[in-house]
């Protein structure tokens, strides 16, 4: 049976510490790929300002290229109005053979907090193995109470991956390139000659 992790998110840039969670997830989980899916327009986020979806794909294509394992899909971006991750797994399963196939979708400890707010909970949990890394703000004891909470109320399975926490996010980064200030410490090169030449982040 092929098993395949999914990482979401803006990645408004994606950066090292994507890469990172994606590798260890892969590792920790005996996966076979993992799936980068730059988010569409997010419901919970909806009137977050980020940029062109197709610079973000970009973005993601040139951080992962080196890494065989590593695929990114532009099934939320190709398929317009808001994505739900519901909608983003049942995709999968449909594009691939169901019979042969395990889903683990990847996301932050803080979806927790957050996570009965998305629709069909009950269907995501039908259909994936839900994966959580750390997030600041959130200790590993405050992960396992809502876990458990959250295993009982739904019926599903919650795995926490052990990883370091990096002090990197992609709020940070905008913020450094709009001071003119480096970012070839937090991403990959492709990535920040893509941020460069298309004059992202930089306040007009």
């Amino acid at each position: 049976m092929k098993r395949y992790g999914i990482i979401g998110g803006t990645f408004d840039p994606i950066h090292y510490a994507h890469l990172y969670i994606a590798y260890e997830a892969r590792e920790q989980l005996n996966l076979d790929e993992i799936i980068f899916m730059p988010a569409g327009k997010q419901p919970l986020k909806a009137n977050k300002i980020v940029t062109d979806s197709k610079l973000r794909y970009d973005m993601v294509k040139a951080a992962i290229e080196s890494y065989d394992e590593f695929y990114v899909s532009n099934y939320e971006i190709e398929k317009g109005g808001l994505s739900f991750t519901y909608e983003t797994l049942e995709y999968l399963k449909n594009k691939r053979n169901t019979e042969n196939m395990e889903l683990f979708f990847i996301t932050g400890a803080d979806c927790l907090i957050t996570l009965e707010k998305w629709r069909e909970v009950e269907k995501i949990f039908s259909l994936a193995t839900l994966v959580v890394f750390p997030r600041s703000g959130m200790s590993k004891a405050q992960m396992i109470e809502k876990k458990q909470v959250i295993e009982e109320k739904y019926k599903g399975k919650i795995i926490i991956l052990d990883l370091k926490e990096l002090e990197i996010s992609s709020t940070y980064i905008r913020e450094r390139v709009n001071k003119n200030q480096r970012v070839d410490f937090f991403v990959p090169p492709k990535v920040t000659d893509i941020i460069y030449k298309n004059g992202l982040y930089v306040s007009k």
